[in-house]
C-alpha cells in the first residue's frame, strides 16, 4: 500500500527504537551517544558502510572530513566507529527522531536530501513525480554505476506503461539507505538497510525489479525502482538569471514559511497566526502578479519549460502545504488550522489557474 493509500485510511505502522542492520548475519546498531552517531558491528561491514558514508558526504558538499583511512586500522570482531562527520547534518539531528504529529514522509525526505525542498512537511505522490525528472533530476540509465545520495524512487506497477508513486528513500550503497518509512509520527528517520526498504515496500530480489530503471522486465514486479541523480534548487535558480525577481522573492518566502512548518511539527506547536498569514499572502501575491504578467518583459523573457517548471513547483508546495496543515488539524482538532488548509489549497488552485492561462496566452 502506497503512502498516499495509506494516508486515507489513517494505517500507521509501530517502528522500534533500536536501529538494527541486518546484513550476512551480521547486526550492526547506530547509537547517539553524546551528541554523535556510532556505528557498532562487525568490523569488516564496518568499514565499507564508513567508506560509502564517506562517500556520501563528500557528494552532498558538507564541508565535513571524513576519511576511510582513519578507520582503516580498526581491525578484531566488532568495532564502534564514529559516524558523525561521514554523513549529512540532517542525519546526525534527526536519525531515530519522530515529528509531533504526522505528515513528514518518504517523498520529502528524499526532496529534502537532494536540496530541493528547504524542510520537513508532508509531500505529496505529485511532488515527488514532478521533481523526478529534468531541470531538476535526471533518471540513471540501466547498468549505470549508482552514487551515495541518489534517489530512490519505489513505484508500484499500475499497468502497461503505467506506475505510481510508492516510497522514496536515499540510495547510501548496497547495504545501507536513510529513509522514514511512512507519514506516520511513530515513523523515525532512520538509516536502515537497503534490504529493509525494499522488504518493507515489497520489491521483490527478481531481474527487472531492483534495477536503475522501471521497464518491460518489471512488468511482473508488483513494485519496482528507479534510481535518479538531482542538483539542487539553489543550483538551478543561480544557472538560470531569467527568473523574474518575483518568482525568485517568491520561492524565499515559501522557503521561510516551511522552515516555520518544520519548527511547528518537531515541537508540536501551533504554527503561528503570522506564520499562516504570510503563507496565504506569499500564494495571492504571487497570483496577482501573473494575472498581469502578460504584459510583464521579464516573464516573456523566460522559457516555457523554466516557467512551467517554476510555477508547477510553487503550486505543489503551497497544496502540500495545505496537505501538511489537515494533518495538523485532525490530530489537533484545530479550527484555525483546517481554516488555514482550505485557504493554502485555495491559493494553490488560484496559482495554477493563472499559470495555465499564462501559458494559453504564450501559445497565441
Amino acid at each position: 500500500m502506497s503512502e498516499g493509500t495509506a494516508d486515507k485510511f489513517g494505517m500507521r505502522s509501530v517502528f522500534g527504537v533500536v536501529f538494527l542492520f541486518l546484513m550476512q548475519a551480521q547486526a550492526f546498531e547506530i547509537s547517539k551517544q553524546s551528541g554523535k552517531l556510532i556505528l557498532s558491528g562487525a568490523c569488516e561491514e564496518g568499514k565499507s558502510i564508513y567508506s560509502s558514508l564517506a562517500r556520501w558526504s563528500t557528494n552532498a558538499k558538507t564541508g565535513k572530513t571524513c576519511d576511510p583511512v582513519a578507520v582503516a586500522g580498526e581491525s578484531g570482531g566488532s568495532c564502534n566507529l564514529d559516524i558523525t562527520d561521514c554523513v549529512p547534518e540532517h542525519v546526525v539531528k534527526y536519525h531515530g527522531a519522530r515529528p509531533e504529529v504526522d505528515g513528514p514522509n518518504c517523498w520529502n525526505l528524499s526532496l529534502v536530501m537532494s536540496k530541493i525542498l528547504p524542510a520537513m512537511r508532508y509531500s505529496t505522490p505529485e511532488e515527488m513525480n514532478f521533481y523526478m525528472r529534468p531541470p531538476l533530476c535526471r533518471a540513471l540509465k540501466d547498468g549505470e554505476k549508482k552514487e551515495p545520495g541518489d534517489v530512490g524512487a519505489i513505484r508500484q506497477i499500475a499497468g502497461f506503461n503505467k506506475t505510481e508513486e510508492y516510497h522514496g528513500f536515499i540510495y547510501i550503497d548496497e547495504k545501507i539507505a536513510y529513509s522514514k518509512n511512512g507519514f506516520s509520527n511513530m515513523a523515525p528517520y532512520e538509516l536502515q538497510t537497503l534490504d529493509k526498504v525494499y522488504r518493507t515496500y515489497e520489491v521483490p530480489d527478481k531481474p527487472g525489479c531492483r534495477q536503475n530503471v522501471i521497464n518491460s522486465k518489471s512488468s511482473q514486479c508488483g513494485q519496482a525502482v528507479a534510481f535518479y541523480r538531482c542538483d539542487s534548487m539553489d543550483e538551478y535558480l543561480e544557472k538560470n538569471k531569467n527568473v523574474p525577481d518575483q518568482v525568485r522573492e517568491s520561492f524565499k518566502n515559501m522557503d521561510a514559511a516551511e522552515n516555520c512548518v518544520q519548527e511547528a511539527l518537531f515541537k508540536g506547536d501551533t504554527l503561528s497566526v503570522e506564520a499562516r498569514k504570510n503563507l496565504r499572502d506569499t500564494g495571492l501575491a504571487l497570483v496577482e502578479y501573473l494575472q498581469s504578467a502578460k504584459s510583464k518583459p521579464e516573464v516573456a523573457k523566460m522559457k516555457a519549460e523554466e516557467r512551467d517548471f517554476l510555477l508547477g513547483s510553487l503550486q505543489l508546495r503551497l497544496a502540500a502545504l495545505g496537505d501538511q496543515l489537515e494533518f495538523v488539524a485532525m490530530e489537533r482538532q484545530d479550527g484555525e488550522a483546517f481554516k488555514a488548509s482550505g485557504e493554502l489549497k485555495y491559493v494553490a488552485e488560484m496559482l495554477q489557474a493563472s499559470a495555465k492561462q499564462l501559458k494559453k496566452g504564450a501559445r497565441k
